[in-house]
């Protein structure tokens, strides 16, 4: 599956393609067993010079990928690919990998402005939406179609991802998408701007709020898809948009303040509520603000003691939580890791 961080990038690079009027090729994994180094749904575009967007390995596998993609864009017609115990399987095996896969690769050409702007308007309403990809059977000459919430278009937290036969020979893919999230902080400094600086890192943007001006004056956050703004608690929802995909963040370091901003928020339904603190401040915020969402201390424990690596602590908690995943060691796991 891909990540709706994913989806922007591959929605940013074909718009930067069309504009340009540059061919590329689109390589979508259709179908996968045992042990693979991703899941279906991830897909990876490929330009006529070999640069990738989203890579979907590293090594040999990807490399005769991209090898693939270039004879499509040359001319090639879109077709699948397997790497099985028939073929290609000494690939996934220097990767490490025990499970075989199948991918589908796409010419990406002609008019796919009309999938572009209802891929933005999904991605930027904020709301869960979902996207069926109809691939063609093996040899049969037709574009794969994308339908996103019923939008129909050429081209081509997902939350999850299944493609089936149909008859005919062709594939059925539907993924659904949670929308981006969101980091709100509250309090302006030092330790907030790391925060934002690891958000930023796997793809988040978000807004650092703050009652002074002043404050928010002295931080330097991520140049991309990062803001100030002044907020007091009563202003915070509608000033910062949080909602349903809204983590937040509150390290005011004023009790008083933090449970404002965090009841603020509560009630505008973030997904995450954390604060910074010490076991007896953890009591006296749940006492004041009583919600399952609550995480204080905030983060996972993994010895942080740096500012750094208290951002880390925080931002893996939360997409954890967003994730419903407890946070634990892969080594512990018996099911699927990805």
């Amino acid at each position: 599956m891909k990540s709706i961080t994913e989806l922007r990038h591959l929605a940013s690079a074909l718009r930067e393609a069309h504009r340009a009027r540059s061919r590329c090729a689109l390589v979508t994994i259709v179908a996968t067993t045992g042990s693979t180094f991703r899941r279906v749904g991830a897909a990876m575009l490929v330009r006529e010079d070999g640069s990738v967007v989203n890579a979907l390995s590293g090594g040999c596998p990807q490399r005769d990928l991209v090898e693939r993609a270039q004879r499509v864009i040359s001319g090639e017609r879109s077709h699948y690919v397997a790497y099985n115990a028939d073929h290609g399987l000494d690939l996934l095996l220097e990767m490490g990998c025990g499970g075989t896969l199948e991918v589908f690769i796409e010419s990406v050409g002609g008019d796919i402005t009309t999938f572009i702007a209802a891929l933005d308007d999904a991605i930027a309403s904020r709301e869960p939406f979902r996207m069926r990809t109809h691939f063609p059977a093996a040899d049969a000459g037709r574009p794969v179609v994308r339908r996103i919430n019923g939008s129909t278009g050429l081209l081509g937290d997902s939350d999850e991802a299944c493609c089936t036969e149909v008859p005919g020979g062709g594939r059925v893919l539907d993924e659904s998408f949670l929308p981006p999230i969101r980091l709100v902080i509250a309090g302006a400094s030092p330790e907030a701007a790391e925060l934002a600086r690891a958000a930023s890192l796997v793809g988040w943007h978000g807004v650092v709020v703050d009652a002074a001006p002043e404050r928010l004056e002295q931080i330097v956050l991520p140049a991309e898809g990062w803001e100030c703004q002044v907020a007091r608690p009563e202003h915070v929802v509608a000033s910062a948009r949080i909602d349903a995909g809204t983590a937040f963040v509150s390290m005011t370091h004023n009790l008083e303040r933090d449970i404002g901003y965090l009841q603020a928020a509560r009630d505008g339904h973030a997904f995450y509520l954390g604060a910074l603190g010490s076991r007896e401040r953890a009591g006296l915020m749940a006492g004041a603000v009583d919600s399952t969402r609550l995480h204080v201390p905030a983060g996972l424990d993994v010895g942080s003691n740096t500012s750094p690596e208290i951002a880390l602590a925080v931002v893996a908690e939360a997409l954890a939580y967003r994730h419903r995943r407890d946070g634990r060691s892969l080594r512990h796991l018996d099911g699927a890791i990805h």
